[in-house]
């Protein structure tokens, strides 16, 4: 597993900071949610099989990894990290894959 081309960034949203890995290529952009006590590198490995294929950007949600904790965990505060996370990365449209939690959040 290549782990080189992936590029840890964050975006700063009222305050607060959103970690999210940037696993790259020239693909079409999928945003992979990590369930519950995880994080967005746990998706290093499909990251890999899936490239060149597909741009996996994997965020650590609110709470988890190296993002920041926050007031608010309702459904519409990780919805609203998610389009603050797009619109940072000028993207229109994305794939959704999520697990457990992030499988929640991206129904």
């Amino acid at each position: 597993m290549d782990t080189d081309i992936a590029k840890r960034s964050s975006l700063t949203i009222d305050g607060r900071t959103l970690s999210y890995v940037d696993f790259g290529g020239p693909g079409r952009p999928l945003l992979a949610l990590h369930g519950h006590m995880s994080e967005g590198l746990s998706y290093a490995e499909l990251a890999a099989r899936l490239a060149p294929e597909w741009r996996v950007i994997a965020p650590d949600q609110r709470g988890h990894g190296e993002s920041d904790r926050a007031a608010d965990y309702s459904r519409e505060g990780y919805l609203a990290d998610l389009k603050a996370l797009m619109d940072h990365l000028g993207l229109d449209r994305a794939a959704l894959l999520g697990h457990s939690l992030g499988a929640i959040n991206a129904y």
